[in-house]
């Protein structure tokens, strides 16, 4: 009932929100408009006697574009003369040297005018159209800012062109670019950048179509389009980007510099305050401990985490948001020394504002749940030696250079990144990843056995809790939906238990799958990559992967025999099925098995410790009784993780050997509103332990310790460190059907559950549908 309740309270203020915009006058004042006022100018100037930075780097650009033919060719779609006309731009800002202004001019021309070399007129109308409109963002821009700036030294006629110019591209794109109008796309913030700044610069001088496209861009893109993506149920909200971060960090600094624009002239979006927060935060949670980022999409680095982009980094210290954000942001640019030579202006604009500062992040929480596209970041502590693990259980949305990978994950050991996502670009399958799938029936043949581009998956819990423990169930059966056809898979979950050492510095994965598949014929499939070379010993495997010992461990299957797979293959372009490629961008091995159905079921226990403590750091074996079923770990800690197998149960009694401090983790415990009761007494050197349904422990998951004399203590879920809207947006932890109770969070014993798992997956899922998974150059 609350749940529904909040939905519509925050429905109805998205729509409140939209009803009460009204288009602000179009910016006819004196030129310049965008971005360069008095202030930021007098700025430049004084950095520009600086010995290093992003004005001198402009400066220096401008410089050798005088001097040299270095800059003469287009590149690709205008992007070095982009590049150059925005350096020669900083440079004239910054010093008022009249040679760097006429540079700029030369630059703006090419754009307008040229393809791919200096004065060769073969560019025009047509201009902006290739790869799919892909062109507009290195053309429109850079070419409205040297309007802007440049005003006075441009001649009537060049004013002119310049506008009917941009009224040829921003008509074609309106009508025929791709993904124009779908905010969370980096072709539409490429769009929404360029058109923003065009309206802007040339309002009040381009007749009833320069006004009307002020008024398109005030009303549609950023009073409607931008303001339902940045509301509490929008697809920017929780700061990650859904076609991951080779395509993220462009995307969110031209969002963040038009909004700036946009705000400067009357047009403000509640919700980008708290968007620039969920970016900062996002960047810190995605960070491996080594300063890896966490792709989550198509990428085409050959590492497994790639470097943080300064671009992601400038969205966020020059954009709109709160003033913390944006110093963290600079302290996080000299922290890890990024800076950039494509796109200076972002950074010389970054480069304004407080003194920078590290974040505090060793005194934030441990875990952050992304709530757009549901992606799970925890680690064990903030030390350089911490567990790092990640894992997605991506809803169901309309988005490009995402992977099939429902109940995927990655995990890292501090320098080490042991177990890997080294999914190739443009992959459409699921085997390139550590995600679990199912062969599906109605799916074409090109797609199997792998999860599809329809459907989504959804959390039905995830958290941390105050010792550490995480714990998330993804449910991927609705990744077997097939354009307006139901899933044809009835059961498809994937548990993850990740148990920490003490210290940190050492963790056991507990991997759980099952699922009911629809056929014999039908099996369920499971890899776990690596960069290191695994060896089958039994049925377990183990690598060294530098100074970690990894171990996966099955302990329980239904069926298959694991094996070792070396992929052969960097991409699957070539002669392949797509769905059942399993081709790497880098060198790996796997773990890997096939489950028979109909009904496949497997558990497996991945530890990664100290390579100088050899294979007995931890040790994992099966325990069951009747009516359930578990492992029991030791070594990293004392610990059991259970589920019953009678789901239909409304009690749970098992046994478990007694210890100082033992973990328990009962997965799908009988519950009654998300709580349960535990009790437990010492039966010679085990606990008898008795769940019931009803009570005030939260069951999903349940996770408590029992001490010696089984007396048993609940292990609260941590704080999360939470979105910017975490306190407007009430968890939506069953998610897909609407109807789920809040249960994640921090929570004590007895205290209701609540957390991050956002509503964003109840409503945004219900209403958008996936529609093909087109791919790009850019």
């Amino acid at each position: 009932m609350r749940i529904a309740l909040a939905s519509a309270v925050l429905l109805l203020a998205t729509a409140a929100s939209s009803r009460a915009h009204a288009t602000p006058p179009a910016p006819t004042g004196p030129h310049p408009r965008l971005l360069l006022d008095p202030e930021l100018r007098a700025t430049w100037k004084a950095q520009a006697k600086l010995p290093h930075g992003p004005v001198i780097g402009a400066i220096a650009l401008c410089d050798d574009a005088l001097h040299s033919k270095e800059h003469e060719h287009a590149q690709y779609q205008g992007s070095e003369w982009s590049k150059t006309l925005q350096g020669c731009l900083v440079a004239w800002a910054a010093t008022d040297k009249e040679e760097y202004a006429t540079t700029a001019i030369r630059y703006m021309t090419a754009l307008l005018d040229d393809l791919d070399l200096l004065g060769d007129g073969k560019g025009g109308d047509a201009s902006a159209t290739r790869d799919s409109g892909y062109a507009l963002r290195n053309l429109g821009p850079a070419t409205a800012l040297a309007y802007d700036w440049l005003y006075a030294k441009l001649t009537p006629e060049q004013r002119a062109h310049a506008r009917g110019r941009w009224a040829a591209w921003l008509a074609w794109y309106a009508d025929k670019g791709y993904r124009a109008h779908h905010p969370g796309s980096n072709y539409d913030a490429g769009y929404v950048y360029a058109s923003t700044t065009i309206a802007i610069a040339q309002a009040g001088e381009a007749g009833p179509e320069g006004d009307a496209q002020w008024k398109r861009v005030a009303d549609e893109v950023w009073g409607k389009e931008l303001a339902e993506a940045f509301a509490p149920t929008g697809v920017l909200v929780g700061g990650d980007w859904f076609e991951g971060w080779q395509y993220g960090p462009l995307s969110v600094v031209e969002l963040s510099t038009g909004e700036r624009m946009m705000r400067a002239h009357g047009v403000a979006l509640p919700g980008v305050d708290a968007w620039i927060a969920a970016l900062l935060k996002r960047h810190v949670y995605a960070l491996s401990p080594s300063d890896g980022q966490f792709v989550n999409g198509d990428t085409e680095d050959e590492k497994a985490n790639v470097a943080p982009s300064v671009l992601t980094l400038d969205a966020i210290a020059l954009g709109s948001g709160p003033a913390d954000a944006k110093r963290w942001a600079r302290g996080e640019l000299n922290r890890l020394k990024l800076a950039d030579k494509d796109y200076l202006l972002f950074d010389a604009l970054a480069g304004v504002g407080d003194k920078p500062e590290v974040p505090p992040r060793a005194t934030w929480p441990t875990w952050y749940l992304a709530t757009n596209t549901q992606t799970l970041y925890t680690r064990a502590s903030w030390a350089p030696t911490s567990v790092w693990f990640v894992a997605s259980c991506e809803p169901e949305l309309d988005r490009d250079h995402r992977h099939f990978d429902g109940g995927n994950f990655v995990l890292s050991r501090g320098a080490d990144d042991v177990v890997v996502d080294p999914t190739p670009y443009g992959a459409l399958g699921t085997l390139t990843t550590n995600a679990p799938t199912v062969r599906s029936a109605h799916f074409p043949d090109s797609y199997q056995p792998s999860q599809g581009s329809w459907g989504g998956s959804t959390w039905k819990w995830a958290t941390q809790t105050a010792s550490g423990v995480v714990a998330g169930r993804c449910d991927y059966a609705n990744a077997y939906k097939f354009q307006e056809r139901a899933s044809d898979v009835p059961l498809a979950l994937r548990d993850l238990v990740l148990l920490p050492s003490e210290d940190g510095t050492a963790a056991t994965l507990i991997v759980v799958d099952r699922a009911t598949t629809g056929g014999a014929d039908r099996d369920l499939y499971l890899r776990f990559r690596t960069p290191g070379k695994l060896a089958l010993a039994g049925a377990a495997a183990a690598t060294t992967v530098g100074g970690t010992r990894l171990t996966i461990t099955p302990y329980g299957r239904s069926s298959g025999t694991p094996a070792i797979g070396i992929p052969t293959m960097k991409d699957c372009f070539k002669d392949v099925t797509q769905g059942a490629c399993d081709a790497a961008r880098f060198p790996v091995t796997d773990y890997r098995v096939q489950i028979s159905g109909p009904k496949a079921f497997a558990e497996h226990a991945i530890s990664v410790t100290d390579a100088s403590r050899g294979d007995g750091a931890v040790t994992t074996e099966p325990i069951a009784g009747a009516g359930w079923a578990g492992t029991r770990v030791t070594g990293t800690r004392d610990a059991v993780v259970l589920w019953p197998t009678d789901d239909e149960a409304k009690s749970l009694s098992y046994s478990a050997p007694r210890g100082a401090r033992v973990t328990h983790v009962v997965l799908g415990a009988p519950e009654t509103d998300d709580r349960a009761t535990i009790t437990a007494k010492p039966v010679g050197e085990t606990c008898a332990v008795t769940v019931a349904a009803g009570g005030m422990i939260p069951a999903k998951p349940l996770v408590v310790t029992l001490d010696a004399s089984c007396t048993v203590a609940v292990d609260r879920a941590a704080i999360s460190a939470p979105s910017a809207l975490a306190d407007a947006s009430p968890s939506g932890a069953h998610g897909g059907s609407g109807g789920g109770k809040r249960m994640l969070g921090c929570c004590e014993a007895g205290e209701p559950a609540g957390g991050p798992v956002v509503l964003a997956l109840l409503v945004v899922g219900g209403l958008v549908t996936r529609r093909g998974r087109g791919r790009s150059a850019r």
